[in-house]
């Protein structure tokens, strides 16, 4: 039983993490198998311990050193065909006990001076990063996998079915 305020933990399926996973891969790598770093932080094919991979020793969490019950977000830097730094993230939403997909490019802290000859290849990196993950985020949403924009849909649905029995509640 859980005795603290704390939601109990809702893990993502093996299933849906296969999914998307299956899509970030396709559009960063552009259909082409990822290098070796990547493949590295993949679980294993069909069922697997999804407990056991967020807290694998490669997986960037935080709190670092928080048990999987606090753990706020787990990322895995999978990469891109341009730029091997961007994640695959799954977070945790303030008070939820549910994970959601995001990805982050993790380049913003790229800067060049403006007029320097990496200033036009970062800006053209950043502007890469950020169509391709629009473009993996769109997809999952498609899918219905637990996006942010899918979490907040429901979230919606929710109070809107809860202000709907309220108040047939209230006026019968």
């Amino acid at each position: 039983m859980n005795n603290t305020n704390e939601p109990l933990l809702h893990l993502p399926t093996p299933e849906q993490l296969h999914r998307a996973l299956d899509i970030y891969l396709t559009h960063a790598y552009m259909g082409s198998p990822p290098p070796e770093p990547a493949t590295e932080l993949l679980p294993g094919e069909g069922d697997f311990d999804q407990a056991g991979w967020i807290m694998g020793e490669m997986v960037e969490r935080d709190p670092a050193d928080a048990p999987l019950e606090k753990l706020r977000s787990a990322a895995f830097r999978l990469g891109n065909t341009f730029y091997p730094n961007m994640k695959f993230r799954m977070s945790r939403p303030p008070k939820s006990p549910d994970f959601i997909f995001s990805v982050d490019c993790h380049d913003a802290v790229l800067q060049a001076p403006e007029g320097s000859a990496d200033h036009k290849m970062l800006e053209e990196l950043k502007a890469h990063n950020v169509k391709l993950a629009d473009a993996i985020h769109a997809e999952w949403d498609q899918a219905g996998l637990p996006t942010e924009k899918n979490y907040f849909r429901y979230k919606i649905l929710q109070a809107k079915r809860r202000k709907g029995s309220e108040s047939g509640e209230n006026s019968g």
